[in-house]
């Protein structure tokens, strides 16, 4: 009911359709509208709800009568209904009373819509609010899921680092020893020792991954580590890029390179993505001063 206009509503409610309309101009709510129908009633002399007709429109639908063609295209469009013929019936105009019935009717109706809907827009209210819940908790749990796994890579890493640092001591002090045990046996005039083959480690087959992200773990001549996480397909210009931006006091004079297995970044490097330099899906490198 609240769909309809202002001048429908006059309409239903039984006063003529011109001064509906007019009435409906004039006001900007209903009650206002009605007010002025009732203070232009009572100073004219021609009423303006519709008085008694000479004719009406008859619904074979449902029997209803209207006073005019415009009451009877609105009841049609309201109902659906099709089945219209003239009658000579007439339409008694609506007392005082029965105005005032109709519009405590009218308001009630009118007070019953706006509560359903109050109730349907507290209901959306709570339901947009556990959406937003709903989405701030998955946020949270990507977040922390993504942290997680940062920490796992950082983790993996540092071992991996380890792990090749103490391989590196054990070559070089193998190759201290082979050195003296070469130097004793040239002084004592024998032919030097046969070295002892290191067994190279077990190579097993691992399935490459495809990883999507490269989180790079950066060493600053100050001693200082940064991180950051690129995609595995940039190159490695955009880490060195992202460096001068948010290290500007580094100034230009300055490289990159790998600690373990030690290898300085050259110009052909920049131009590689860091899946295929082995720094995906995390990585290290050194900030060197260069001349």
């Amino acid at each position: 009911f609240l769909k309809m206009s202002i001048a429908e509503q006059l309409v239903e409610m039984g006063f003529d359709s011109i001064k509906a309309e007019e009435a409906a101009k004039n006001c900007e709510t209903l009650e206002r509208a009605m007010d002025w129908l009732v203070s232009r009633q009572e100073s004219e002399s021609t009423p303006a709800v519709a008085e008694t007709a000479a004719g009406s429109y008859k619904c074979n639908d449902c029997g209803k009568l209207m006073k005019d063609e415009n009451a009877m295209m609105f009841h049609a469009s309201k109902t659906g209904h099709e089945n219209f013929e003239e009658s000579t019936e007439s339409i008694k105009p609506l007392t005082e009373e029965e105005k005032i019935e109709q519009a405590a009717k009218l308001k009630e109706r009118i007070k019953e819509s706006m509560k359903k809907k109050a109730e349907m827009e507290e209901k959306e209210k709570i339901e947009k609010e556990k959406r937003r819940v709903h989405e701030g908790k998955l946020m949270l749990e990507r977040n922390e899921k993504r942290k997680e796994m940062e920490q796992l890579a950082a983790i993996a890493q540092r071992k991996k680092d380890k792990e090749e640092e103490e391989a590196a001591k054990r070559r070089v002090l193998d190759q201290i020893k082979a050195d003296r045990e070469a130097r004793k046996a040239a002084a004592a005039g024998l032919p030097p020792p046969i070295p002892i083959p290191v067994p190279s480690p077990i190579q097993t087959h691992v399935e490459k991954k495809d990883y999507k992200e490269a989180t790079i773990q950066i060493r600053l001549p100050s001693g200082e580590v940064i991180r950051n996480t690129f995609s595995a397909q940039e190159e490695l210009a955009a880490v060195k890029v992202w460096i001068e931006i948010t290290r500007p006091e580094l100034g230009t004079n300055w490289g990159l390179l790998v600690p373990f297995p030690r290898k300085v970044m050259t110009n052909d490097d920049m131009g590689m993505p860091l899946s295929a330099l082995s720094l995906s899906p995390s990585g290290s490198l050194v900030v060197t001063r260069t001349a």
